[in-house]
């Protein structure tokens, strides 16, 4: 008699969400508040969704409720309803008719949502409907006032000249205070306070660490030089950083702009509430505290805040950028991002996007056409619909750093302009997704992995992936499931080309690293196709 009891019970599935990861019981008291409901109803979980340590302020970084709406539109559930603990677990959105949208996509395709905490029944009656929106009202409200009352005290913390997150430049260090204000010891890089009352307040670096900081403004100030200038000498000489990584234009710049070598914090220059977009603040609200003495000489620093100002983008004007991407065009034959980068003499490619727009436009101006545009006349839509399924049906998944791997297809941006978006194509192509939807949940997972990887897996995959393909390339690193995304590599050797090195493979920038792809392209505009059949010699050209 149980056990037939039991197989009339309606099937349903389980939502379940936590904000923080320090609400340690939230779910497992979920988990029993919906068990209950469903034992007095009459109701089976046949599936769990679960979105830990995650806010409900918007559907972004939610896996689980994203995978819910997925099973729920695309038919594919076992389940007709849903059981969630309050309104609130489901979300506590800004725009009240985020939260409705979602509950009718549910019910709109045969699946009934009910709130197993909540005193009405999600019955669409005028009661229910009137006490559930009021309910998602004070849910929004709740974050608002709860993200006042933060803002509120980390301004007053940062007054007292406590630190209130954000990056740390070079030269400067992290002590860990008592609530009383007695220093304990320094933080290094990555860690953090293990006591609530405790505190974090700002002193300066090493004596060699503030002899490198007032180098750089020499550089900069007296010597005029470029960031890029200081950047290479720093890494020549073989500087280190301060978490070991090579230098880089962002770090010199942190340096040359941070109040912090005038010995001030900063802050509220920024405000980001309620998961919306970052906006800057007005100079009226910024709060500055003196936390230190002074790095460097308060005069240098004013002039170099001037300079800067001076050589916003690198200090070129249009036609100066244009008659030296001419220069360039004469002396390699081709352009690329990568040619462009490595030029002593250009700005870098990102100067080139912002000023033109694209790097097709930059090239249009010196009368460059890149073999690559061409790629968009080769490919009929089903051809590139097709790539898209035979990559998803190798790997099990498809991203845009397996379409730019793959030597049989061109870039994304040409799925992108031939569909409209990348989104679009995979949903032509079979795999309907949402914008960083389920169909990354492979790399997702790899990106929760990154930290598993030694130094020694990492180079031995570098290793693998030059006898795979005869080469390697940061597109190879990102398409390949077994690795984490090139960033991991970058993290913790400093940079690709130092990963290579340290692999056995040493190159330069912009060397024949990219040999194979290219070869690819050459093949296809002599009609060639890609033959696995043939000595792996033959199908991809190794660096010299």
């Amino acid at each position: 008699m149980k056990a037939l009891t039991s197989s009339l019970r309606v099937p349903a599935a389980q939502y379940i969400r936590m904000s923080t990861d320090h609400q340690q019981y939230s779910l497992e008291n979920q988990i029993a508040a919906i068990a209950e409901y469903a034992e007095a109803r009459g109701f089976a979980i046949v599936r769990t969704y679960s979105d830990a340590g995650k806010s409900g302020l918007s559907l972004k970084g939610r896996d689980g409720l994203k995978q819910l709406l997925t099973d729920v539109m695309t038919g594919e559930q076992t389940y007709s309803t849903v059981l969630v603990l309050d309104v609130s677990r489901w979300g506590r959105f800004q725009d009240t008719d985020q939260s409705a949208h979602y509950e009718f996509l549910c019910r709109n395709s045969g699946v009934s949502v009910r709130y197993c905490g909540e005193p009405f029944e999600n019955d669409g009656s005028m009661v229910s409907t009137i006490v559930k929106n009021l309910k998602r009202v004070m849910a929004s409200e709740y974050s608002r006032e709860l993200s006042a009352k933060v803002s509120r005290a980390q301004a007053q913390q940062a007054r007292l000249g406590f630190k209130q997150g954000g990056a740390i430049p070079y030269g400067v260090r992290r002590m860990l205070v008592s609530k009383e204000g007695r220093p304990r010891f320094l933080l290094n890089p990555g860690e953090g306070k293990g006591v609530s009352t405790d505190r974090v307040i700002y002193v300066a670096g090493p004596p060699d660490e503030l002899k490198i900081v007032r180098r750089i403004f020499r550089m900069f100030v007296d010597q005029r030089r470029s960031m890029s200038s200081i950047v290479r000498t720093l890494n020549d000489e073989q500087v280190p950083s301060t978490d070991g990584s090579a230098w880089a234009v962002a770090r010199v710049r942190t340096v040359l702009s941070s109040e912090l070598m005038l010995g001030f914090y900063v802050y509220n220059k920024t405000c980001r509430k309620m998961r919306g977009g970052t906006k800057r603040n007005p100079p009226s609200l910024w709060i500055r505290t003196r936390v230190m003495d002074a790095i460097v000489d308060p005069k240098r620093f004013a002039k170099a805040q001037r300079e800067m100002g001076y050589k916003r983008g690198y200090a070129y004007t249009k036609p100066d950028m244009v008659s030296r991407l001419k220069r360039l065009l004469r002396e390699k034959g081709k352009l690329t991002g990568a040619i462009i980068d490595s030029c002593p003499y250009t700005p870098n490619s990102r100067t080139y996007l912002s000023h033109f727009g694209d790097l097709q436009a930059a090239y249009a101006t010196v009368g460059y056409k890149p073999r690559y545009a061409r790629l968009d006349r080769k490919h009929s839509d089903q051809e590139l619909l097709n790539g898209i399924r035979r990559l998803h049906a190798t790997f099990g998944y498809v991203t845009i750093a397996l379409i730019n791997a793959d030597e049989e297809l061109p870039k994304n941006w040409i799925f992108a302009k031939r569909f409209g978006s990348m989104v679009a194509a995979y949903e032509l192509a079979g795999f309907p997704t949402t914008k960083g939807g389920t169909i990354k949940a492979a790399r997702k997972r790899r990106s929760q992995r990154r930290r598993q990887y030694s130094d020694a897996e990492l180079l031995d995959g570098i290793r693998q992936l030059h006898a795979t393909f005869g080469y390697v390339s940061s597109a190879l690193v990102d398409g390949d499931p077994t690795l984490p995304q090139r960033r991991v590599f970058e993290e913790r050797f400093g940079s690709m080309l130092k990963a290579y090195e340290l692999a056995g493979f040493p190159i330069t920038r912009g060397q024949a690293v990219r040999g194979g792809r290219r070869r690819a392209y050459q093949r296809m505009q002599e009609g060639l196709r890609y033959d696995p059949s043939k000595p792996r010699s033959d199908r991809a050209v190794k660096p010299n």
